[in-house]
């Protein structure tokens, strides 16, 4: 998910309407939410994408790693079940009243889903389950050494699922959580690592779905990059 600092569009156009002899008045490309209001330059501009979901008032933007978007306006032609990029600002208030944040949209543009959304038809339909994912793993290839493994998913107390295993060359310990959008939690400052199904008999650690432009990781003797690894489990 990128983030970046941008001056307004308000603030532009009123730049503009100063001018000599300029008395055009631009027309918004998307309809927005009335009740919306739109952040100061200081708050910045969004770019995120997800799938669409339809919410209570408005559609939802859903990104790979679990976040709710409300979308304060029209989508420009996109539908639930797309995956798209938004381009826009957070409101600072909406009707909307769902997720962590309202996008009043500038675009919205449908794009090819990423490895990272894990979209059950796109991964084989295979749910992640404690069964599934408990056990020793391995990166999938011919130097894969189940006396070696990559990583260990272990039953912890309760529904704890722990994961054992080298992040960039040190020691980690982490949680496993499933549900819609299974992921590695590491204990900060590392961030969430998304999980999913490859067919019904492998595991792929995804790179972090914050941010696509986001460093290699090193995962025991895996590099977690591009579209994620693929692991086996050892018998």
């Amino acid at each position: 998910m990128r983030h970046w600092i941008s001056v307004s569009a308000a603030a532009l156009i009123a730049a503009c309407s100063d001018a000599p002899g300029d008395d055009s008045a631009p027309t918004p490309a998307i309809e927005t939410d009335p009740i919306a209001a739109a952040p100061s330059a200081q708050a910045g501009a969004l770019a995120i994408e997800g799938r669409l979901e339809q919410g209570t008032e408005c559609m939802v933007l859903v990104t790979p790693d679990g976040e709710r978007w409300a979308i304060s306006g029209e989508t420009d032609g996109a539908t639930v079940g797309d995956y798209v990029e938004v381009f826009g600002e957070q409101a600072e208030a909406s009707f909307c009243m769902e997720g962590q944040g309202s996008i009043i949209p500038s675009s919205i543009d449908t794009m090819q889903p990423p490895a990272r959304d894990r979209d059950p038809a796109r991964a084989g339909g295979v749910a992640l389950t404690r069964a599934y994912v408990t056990g020793s793993w391995v990166a999938k290839g011919v130097e894969a050494d189940c006396d070696r493994p990559d990583f260990q998913i272990t039953a912890g107390q309760g529904d704890r699922l722990v994961i054992e295993t080298s992040v960039n060359g040190t020691p980690e310990t982490g949680r496993v959580a499933l549900g819609n959008y299974p992921v590695i939690d590491w204990d900060d400052p590392l961030p969430d690592m998304p999980l999913e199904s490859r067919g019904p008999d492998s595991l792929a650690v995804l790179r972090p779905a914050t941010d696509a432009r986001y460093d290699p990781v090193d995962m025991g003797g895996a590099t977690i990059e591009g579209d994620g690894v693929e692991f086996v489990k050892c018998a």
